[in-house]
């Protein structure tokens, strides 16, 4: 078994939000912090999505995303999805 492989590694996406932060309890599990991170934007995405159709303003929220020991190892800002790849092909940057 190749030894240069990454072993899966468990992330908590924490959402602060104006009004405080609202924990992940579960957690998801990602072979890589980028692969996470797209994730995230994904999800931001689709939580704004969401808020515009409820007429809530969510481009300040953020995830917090933590790993296994709750320590913050990346901040994903709600308003970074206008600037991702993640949009789509001819979309973004």
């Amino acid at each position: 078994m190749p030894t240069h492989e990454t072993q899966p590694a468990l992330y908590y996406f924490n959402i602060r939000t104006p009004s405080g932060l609202i924990e992940d309890p579960e957690g998801e599990t990602y072979t890589s912090l980028q692969i996470a991170r797209k994730d995230a934007l994904a999800k931001a995405r689709d939580m704004v999505t969401e808020g515009d159709q409820k007429g809530e303003d969510r481009h300040d929220w953020t995830f917090e995303i933590m790993d296994r020991a709750n320590q913050r190892v990346l901040t994903v800002t709600f308003s970074d999805i206008s600037n991702s790849k993640v949009t789509g092909p001819g979309e973004g940057y």
